[in-house]
């Protein structure tokens, strides 16, 4: 039987058919352009989710969270590097206990000797008699820079090996993370990207938390952040370093406030790269000023030199949380000439200047005993007591 003969024994309903291809058609056009109702839901549902996530990220619980990071062992930042001269064991040593003993993972950026940099490989403008050991800390601190753009981390802290802080800087940074969580003095609102995952912002290039000079932009002294911190060294110690005090005065401090308060604000002053931040775009920036344009200068003066000009964005933290550690003689310096190992006080009397407590002194405090008095105490019944006392 063929399609004609069965159309034909249909009768009346033949006359419809064409009718019911028409609607179909409109049917399927209908579907095909219009957004099914599940999709519109959807839609709604992914606007409500990211209005919802947005809310959270500013919300007191999260940003405390994220301020948590400051106890992971790189501090909150992507990781923790140091440098050092490959010969400075003594300061490698030192650096690895400092690190074991709060936790910290550092990893070593071997120093440069000035003289091993080809000349073809100094960066143009620098002076032709620029001495060895300028050029092999820019060319150190410029490895620590690439080492950040080749990885996939958005920060890097970089410390000297001839460092010390407060062995409550957990908190301290904890604290930082807080302010510039909810900064009043950054240019632009964070991304939720920078509120998801990053515990100090990302607005900066440098961010300086070690530094003995302090100082801000006499054109915009307002921008300032300032809050209460138990951790300020003490005025009468503060007295002592006559540039971070009038800093702190400059900064708008009273004389009740200085040894309480600690202060946030656009780099301009600084000297020294004892302790550092750098985000991606600051290691892109320092690369492309101090080594693919010209140096002109130690890199730290260098810094403070794009700092002032406006060709480098960040922070400075003042009081530090971070210090020098001195010991005095020729081993505060790799400058100086081997063999004079007896004309300085030694590790173990050594000294920090403008924080609070010694992370050196804790570790040493730490390590320290005396293992036939604790069996003696053993045998009276009072170990015990003392180790609860300790703790």
């Amino acid at each position: 039987m063929n399609l004609r003969m069965v159309i034909s024994k249909m009768g009346p309903i033949r006359a419809i058919v064409p009718v019911l291809v028409v609607i179909g058609i409109i049917i399927i056009a209908i579907s095909y352009h219009s957004p099914s109702f599940s999709d519109s839901r959807s839609s709604v549902v992914t606007s409500t989710s990211a209005a919802s996530n947005s809310a959270n990220l500013l919300s007191a619980t999260h940003q405390e969270a994220l301020a948590k990071h400051a106890y992971n062992a790189s501090l909150g930042f992507g990781e923790i590097v140091y440098i050092s001269m490959p010969e400075r064991t003594d300061r490698q040593d030192a650096m690895n206990l400092l690190g074991s003993a709060f936790g910290l993972k550092l990893k070593l950026i071997p120093g440069v000797r000035g003289s091993e940099i080809p000349p073809k490989a100094i960066p143009d403008g620098a002076p032709s008699d620029m001495r060895e050991s300028v050029l092999g800390c820019w060319r150190a601190h410029a490895n620590a820079w690439r080492y950040l753009l080749e990885s996939e981390m958005d920060t890097l802290l970089i410390f000297e090996d001839d460092l010390d802080w407060n062995p409550n800087v957990k908190k301290t940074l904890e604290t930082l993370s807080l302010q510039m969580q909810n900064s009043k003095i950054r240019l632009t609102e964070p991304s939720n990207y920078e509120r998801e995952r990053a515990p100090y912002g990302l607005d900066w290039d440098v961010l300086y938390v070690g530094t003995w000079r302090h100082g801000g932009n006499p054109e915009l002294k307002e921008f300032v952040q300032i809050w209460d911190d138990p951790d300020v060294p003490e005025k009468e110690e503060l007295v002592k370093s006559t540039k971070l005090l009038d800093a702190l005065y400059d900064f708008g401090l009273t004389d009740d406030e200085i040894g309480k308060k600690r202060v946030l604000a656009p780099a301009y002053l600084t000297m020294s790269t004892t302790a550092y931040a750098i985000t991606r775009k600051g290691a892109q920036r320092l690369l492309y000023t101090l080594s693919y344009v010209g140096l002109r200068g130690d890199v730290d003066q260098e810094i403070m030199r794009l700092f002032k000009e406006g060709q480098l964005r960040g922070y400075t933290l003042s009081p530090p949380a971070f210090s020098q550690f001195k010991v005095g003689g020729s081993k505060d310096s790799d400058n100086e000439e081997r063999g004079k190992t007896l004309d300085g006080h030694g590790n173990v009397n050594g000294h920090n200047i403008n924080i609070k407590g010694s992370a050196r002194e804790w570790m040493v405090n730490s390590l320290k005993m005396d293992n036939w008095a604790d069996y003696r105490q053993l045998s009276k019944g009072t170990i015990n007591d003392r180790d609860e006392a300790m703790s």
